[in-house]
Formats: C-alpha cells, sequence, structure tokens
C-alpha cells in the first residue's frame, strides 16, 4: 500500500519551494521507479532485480518532488535463529538539498510504520561507523556517546 506523505515548505537555497514531497512503497511492478532510484543515488554494482520487491521479504520507497527522486530507502525481513523476523534498514538516502526537510525522517517512518503492519516488532539499521550524525537523524535511534554501537535498534511495538 502506498504511504502518500506530504510535506510542504521551503526547501535549501537554489532549490525553490519544495510544494510537495511525496513518499511511495515500491511494489512488484515498480521496476522503473527502482532503477530510476538506484541511479538517483548510484548506489550499487549491478542493475536492480524488481524480483527483489516480489518476494514478500523486500521493502523499497521513493521520495519524490513531482518527476525528481530526492530519497530512497530499502531493506527486507530477515529470519532470527528463535524463528522470528527482525525488519532490517539497509540503505537510506536522501538527496544533499533536500537533508533538512525531514525527508529521511518520512522514509524512516514509512518503512517502521509498515514494519509494524507486517507484525514486526524490532527494526536494525545498518550505518558507517562514522556517521553519527545520520544516525542521530532518526527519532528513536540511541545516542551511542562515546560507545560505538554500529547496529542501533528500535522497538516497533
Amino acid at each position: 500500500m502506498p504511504h502518500r506523505c506530504t510535506r510542504p515548505g521551503a526547501a535549501p537555497r537554489g532549490w525553490g519551494k519544495l510544494p510537495r514531497v511525496e513518499i511511495r512503497r515500491l511494489g512488484p511492478n515498480d521496476g522503473a521507479a527502482l532503477e530510476a532510484a538506484v541511479r538517483a543515488f548510484r548506489g550499487f554494482e549491478r542493475r536492480p532485480n524488481p524480483a527483489f520487491l516480489a518476494e514478500g521479504r523486500g521493502f523499497a520507497y521513493v521520495a519524490s518532488d513531482g518527476d525528481t527522486v530526492v530519497g530512497f530507502a530499502w531493506g527486507l525481513t530477515v529470519a532470527q535463529p528463535d524463528g522470528g523476523q527482525l525488519l532490517l534498514l539497509a540503505g537510506l538516502q536522501v538527496a544533499e538539498a533536500v537533508r533538512s526537510t525531514k525527508v529521511g525522517k518520512q522514509l524512516l517512518d514509512a518503512f517502521a510504520e509498515d514494519g509494524r503492519a507486517a507484525g514486526l516488532t524490532r527494526m536494525w539499521m545498518l550505518s558507517d561507523a562514522g556517521h553519527r550524525a545520520a544516525r542521530l537523524l532518526y527519532d528513536g535511534a540511541p545516542d551511542p556517546g562515546s560507545i560505538t554501537i554500529d547496529t542501533p535498534w528500535w522497538v516497533l511495538g
């Protein structure tokens, strides 16, 4: 089910107004949108495979301002040894020009909301160890202070 999150407001200098940013969950028929998001952020070595979205384990979201991709988040469910599942946020990228407009937060919220709807109770995020500011962007991520925590947890339920 697509999320229709909109946020009126001004973009950083040089972008003019951002009247609406739409966050949309991609489905199995959204191969072109998946490819556009991957191309916008150059995050993968190979061409994306829309089967990732059809398997039922994959989650992908695109933030767009009209036809321009300004954010991309993706992840999947992971089986646990106890038979449970957790939600893994494997990537979240936001165009530098819109980073102060909470697009990343909207992507994270949509991702977590769908995880909760799927009955998941824990979410894990991958982040580079040096990206403390990126990890702290997300409400709910613990501030590791001087302790190195590369993989913060959220409690979803």
